[in-house]
């Protein structure tokens, strides 16, 4: 009985980080968030394909190395939290979709009520036993990794496109 406490409890403290880091990120990483939100939007099966495409790719890799030895499994480790950043960033531009959508008519209310609001309902889904472990979580990991790293992609490529003054602010929608 103890144990399952013990795992009640790391879950419970864990979906908590989970909702702050995904409040926090829109606020953090403005740009990143709104062209992760934009590449989700825009074309969620291209992205999810990237996703798709670069979890396979690295995590092969990461599978690789965890037999190099302690060297390797490190490396692999570095691989996978790299991916999971990414993600987050990804789950982020979700976050702030979803929060538009769920809220319209907030669309103008300050501050992060309404963001966490939205964080904790995607993370509560994420944490639905089968349907949010095996189908909505890795789902949403896929699509959300491929919009992070479009917006690296897309930031290079656009970069000289930009005249210097032409700065995107952080509250502002791609179009």
């Amino acid at each position: 009985m103890g144990e399952l406490a013990r795992l009640i409890f790391i879950l419970a403290i864990s979906a908590i980080c989970v909702v702050a880091l995904l409040s926090l990120l829109p606020f953090l990483l403005p740009r990143r968030v709104a062209r992760a939100r934009h590449a989700i939007q825009s074309a969620p099966g291209r992205a999810f394909l990237i996703g798709l495409a670069n979890a396979l790719f690295f995590l092969v890799i990461a599978a690789i190395l965890l037999q190099g030895g302690e060297g390797g499994g490190l490396l692999a480790m570095f691989i996978v939290l790299t991916l999971l950043a990414l993600a987050a960033i990804g789950l982020a531009g979700l976050v702030t979709l979803l929060r538009d959508r769920i809220y319209p008519h907030a669309a103008d209310t300050p501050g992060m009520s309404l963001t966490v609001r939205t964080a904790v309902l995607l993370t509560l889904a994420s944490l639905l036993p089968f349907l949010g472990w095996f189908l909505i979580s890795p789902l949403l990991l896929l699509l959300t990794l491929g919009a992070a790293l479009t917006t690296f992609v897309w930031q290079e490529g656009n970069k000289a496109k930009q005249s210097p003054g032409d700065e995107m602010s952080g509250t502002e929608e791609i179009r």
